[in-house]
């Protein structure tokens, strides 16, 4: 039936059935103002009204059926009258535009720091932000509930919708809040609930715009902005806040933290060598810094190895543990020393220990990887002739009971018994020899190649060119230790000075001559970080008794300088100039092909074994022996598969490299090889292509991005059938700027709340004062619905039904 009324009314369907109220209005079109309507209708009225007296009051019927049809004729003109006023049927409904609150949450990791004890004790900030609008039975989102609808973000770089909103029914201004709080939706509180602080940078102000941007349109009451305010990284910001005031929308800031520097000690960088050997002492750096802690406060490092979780020790059988001092918040550098007890590859957890109350715990911890080597070293040692440097060197190595040392002394008579160690068959050495190796299966029973002042004519071109080939083919150490008459001035244009670390054009022949004034040797940067020149456990000590009780040396080789990007000089003179303008070279280490070379530009070390005793000399020597077997022994595990960093920060270029140290395995490997990157749980994730690099037949390389976080391997198949597989650790975390300095930025949130109108509430107030400041911005309209009526079939039906009424009557009574 309403449908019906609707199509005889001329309306759309549905229109009667619409909720509000309906009236009837008048849009008439007439010429003039629309002040002019009341005078058209009564001048049509008028009339009209003169026209059926004007017609029937001339006619000759009775007065009855005059009047009768004077009220016909009335009501035709008046309903078209009507009519020209086009009659409208309005509904009238009220639509209401609701108050809304954003409610933004900060997730970046500096919400993770546990300051947050004067808001929620014993609480990290997040817990705080949360217990904010969830704790005291969610008081703070009834009481803002009651008012207004609540849309949630969460933030770190950009905003972005958690998904949850609270709805109601929308009070405007004039209209009291609902007595009783609903309950929040569970579903609500469950988002709410899953913010997590691992937002890797911190955009406040664009976080914001990106809010009000999501939300321009509605009637937004305020933004409420729970967040420590550390901007990280910090940028300018003068045009977002012209941005952000010309929204006109209030933020009301509440900061949870604290403003004083928190705590925490983190382990930022470690240093050890990729190898050691067996029974050697390895030392161990680790750059420290302590932040928020009183001048003084201790806290205690240690070695641990990964595998079995137990402390590393020392030579002495002690823990290679320290307990140090932090100092000022400034990074210091400590030493530790361990003794690796057994061969294989060995991975170090270098740990601060953990502090109560630190922002972070991740960072007490740095892993190191290094190679235990067998301590055991064959060295072939030539010399020209038995000077004291000789007999020193070759007298501490057969002592030695990890080297195994063949002495050959060209010097000497056809019958002379040259001297060495006893023949090990089950080691390959041959003990004592009587002849400089003619093959290379002879010359790789060494892992070492010494010359001392050797004339080179006491070789042939094949053997000097064998030793070359040992040295950058076979990964074999080859040194030369100076002297004044042969070495290194007469070996240039031989194959032996290609692989020595330094340039020997610009030597000149020794004047001879007596020298009386001795001079003791300057360490490098890289001198004094090596086990070489280190003589004592405490590096005090130790840098003391080089600089001051050292027995100084007199003679040096001069004219020598370090290859550019080849040789690294470890001791230098404390006063003359070399050719290339710095400190004349004293003893310079480097590498040539696949293995180490070593040049000692001195022949008085012989002094410190003499005046001082057997420590200061078997050190010094020892070490550069084992420097130099590195690379062979490392090649007897074939492969170095390496990153160039224990970590890496998300969006970091990952570098990984494998170094092929077999010739013989290199010549079968192709030019590509693949390698899988794993999950922790050992799952694959990508592959990876690691390529050969060219100019470095022996190494291959691949570089890509770390774009997950997470604790990652790099898993490395079997490349020969005898090989194993590798592992290579690749732990991504996120970048640490959210950590730098996460003190709260209160300057920041007030300058947003005075520049928005909003206000900053301190944490306490917030459950109380919050409701009060952000005032309903809804409001409700009346939105009227025309259809017009003049146009209806009703109209029609009306005004035909008339006439034929009156002229059905005027035909009956004879008037036509």
């Amino acid at each position: 039936m309403q449908r019906l009324i609707e199509i005889i009314l001329g309306l759309h369907k549905g229109f009667l059935s619409r909720q509000g109220e309906m009236r009837l209005e008048f849009n008439p079109m007439w010429l003039g103002a629309p002040t002019w309507t009341p005078v058209w209708n009564v001048v049509l009225g008028l009339l009209a009204l003169s026209l059926v007296v004007y017609v029937y009051w001339r006619e000759g019927r009775s007065r009855k059926s005059r009047i009768t049809l004077g009220v016909l004729r009335g009501l035709l003109l008046a309903f078209v009258l009507f009519l020209l006023n086009q009659p409208v049927l309005t509904l009238g409904q009220t639509h209401s535009d609701p108050s809304i609150v954003a409610v933004l949450v900060d997730d970046s990791l500096s919400m993770n720091v546990p300051d947050a004890e004067a808001q929620r004790p014993g609480s990290t900030r997040m817990q705080a932000a949360l217990d904010l609008l969830t704790g005291d039975n969610q008081t703070l989102l009834k009481q803002l509930a009651r008012v207004h609808q609540l849309r949630f973000y969460r933030f770190d770089s950009d905003a972005k919708d958690l998904g949850a909103a609270i709805t109601g029914e929308p009070v405007s201004g004039d209209k009291p809040a609902p007595e009783k709080e609903k309950p929040i939706d569970p579903s609500v509180l469950q988002a709410i609930a899953s913010i997590e602080p691992n937002g890797s940078t911190t955009q406040v102000v664009p976080s914001l715009l990106t809010v009000l941007h999501d939300l321009q349109g509605q009637r937004l009451a305020g933004v409420v902005l729970i967040t420590d305010g550390r901007d990280t990284p910090a940028q300018p910001l003068t045009e977002a806040f012209k941005l952000l005031k010309s929204y006109g929308v209030r933020v009301y800031p509440v900061a949870v933290g604290s403003e004083n520097a928190p705590r925490n000690v983190e382990v930022q960088s470690v240093n050890v060598l990729e190898s050691a050997f067996v029974g050697d002492i390895v030392n161990f750096k680790m750059t420290v810094r302590g932040t928020g802690y009183e001048p003084g406060h201790a806290v205690k490092l240690t070695l641990k190895d990964k595998k079995t979780g137990q402390p590393l020790k020392t030579e002495d059988g002690r823990l290679a543990e320290q307990t140090v001092q932090v100092q000022n918040d400034q990074p210091f550098e400590q030493e530790l020393q361990f003794k690796p007890a057994a061969m294989g590859p060995l991975e170090i957890v270098a740990e601060v220990e953990r502090q109560p109350g630190e922002i972070d715990y991740d960072d007490n911890i740095r892993t190191s990887q290094i190679a235990v080597l067998d301590a055991r070293i064959s060295v072939l040692y030539v010399d020209g002739y038995p000077r004291w440097e000789y007999r020193y060197i070759k007298n501490e190595m057969i002592r030695d009971k990890t080297v195994n040392v063949s002495c050959l002394l060209t010097s000497a008579d056809l019958g002379f018994a040259q001297e060495g160690d006893p023949e090990d068959k089950a080691a390959g050495f041959p003990g004592a020899i009587k002849r400089f190796p003619e093959s290379i299966e002879e010359l790789m029973v060494y892992d070492v190649v010494l010359f001392g002042d050797v004339d080179p004519r006491q070789f042939t071109d094949q053997q000097l060119q064998l030793v070359s080939d040992f040295v950058s083919k076979k990964g074999g150490g080859f040194g030369m230790v100076a002297g004044p008459r042969w070495s290194p001035l007469a070996y240039r244009n031989s194959p032996i000075e290609s692989i020595i670390p330094v340039n020997i054009g610009r030597v000149q022949p020794d004047p001879g001559g007596v020298i009386t004034e001795g001079f003791r040797p300057t360490l490098t940067k890289e001198g004094g970080a090596s086990s070489i020149f280190r003589f004592f456990a405490d590096r005090a000590q130790n840098e003391k008794y080089i600089r001051d009780d050292l027995q100084p040396i007199f003679w040096y080789c001069q004219g020598v300088t370090a290859k550019p990007g080849v040789g690294e000089v470890y001791a230098e003179h404390p006063t003359d100039i070399a050719p290339d303008g710095r400190k004349a070279a004293l003893l310079v280490l480097g590498r040539y092909g696949a293995g180490r070379t070593l040049f000692s530009g001195i022949d008085d070390s012989w002094r410190w074994r003499f005046y001082t005793g057997e420590s200061i000399f078997d050190t010094y020597w020892v070490q550069q022996l084992r420097y130099l077997a590195r690379s062979k022994k490392l090649g007897q595990r074939q492969l170095t598969f390496t990153s160039d960093r224990p970590a890496y920060v998300l969006g970091e270029q990952i570098r990984v490299s494998l170094r092929v140290l077999n010739p013989v395995l290199l010549q079968q490997l192709p030019a590509e090889i693949s390698v899988e990157v794993r999950d922790e749980n050992g799952q694959p994730v990508r592959s990876e292509k690691m390529q050969k690099q060219e100019g470095q037949g022996d190494l291959y390389a691949a570089s890509f991005s770390a774009d997950r976080m997470g604790k990652y391997s790099l898993h490395l198949p079997p490349i020969t059938p005898e090989a194993a597989a590798m592992e290579l650790l690749l732990p991504v975390i996120v970048p640490r700027l959210e950590l730098a300095e996460p003190q709260v930025n209160r300057s920041l949130l007030s300058r947003v709340a005075q520049d928005t109108g909003g206000q900053a509430v301190e944490y306490a107030q917030a459950r109380a004062r919050l409701p009060e400041l952000i005032q309903s911005a809804a409001v409700i309209r009346w939105v009227p619905t025309s259809e017009p009526l003049w146009n209806a079939p009703l109209a029609m039906v009306i005004f035909v039904l008339l006439i034929t009424i009156e002229w059905v009557i005027r035909k009956a009574y004879g008037l036509l």
